[in-house]
């Protein structure tokens, strides 16, 4: 699955904490400098690109980037 998120908004930093945190559930990686990230899931996961982009903001929010 490919998500491709805005740049613009999303902090690279917080994607790649998140795709560390997820690499229980999921494989993935930033593809590009557009924040194109791919994820394997190791298991059929419903709404998993719902719950990483959602995520991410949480963790961007912890942090007081949003």
């Amino acid at each position: 699955m490919i998500i491709l998120l805005n740049k613009e908004f999303y902090n690279k930093e917080s994607v790649k904490e998140a795709l560390n945190d997820f690499k229980g559930i999921c494989r993935g990686k930033i593809l590009n400098n557009s924040i194109e990230i791919e994820l394997k899931p190791k298991e059929d996961i419903k709404q998993l690109k719902e719950e990483f982009c959602n995520y991410v903001l949480g963790l961007m929010k912890n942090k007081t980037l949003v």
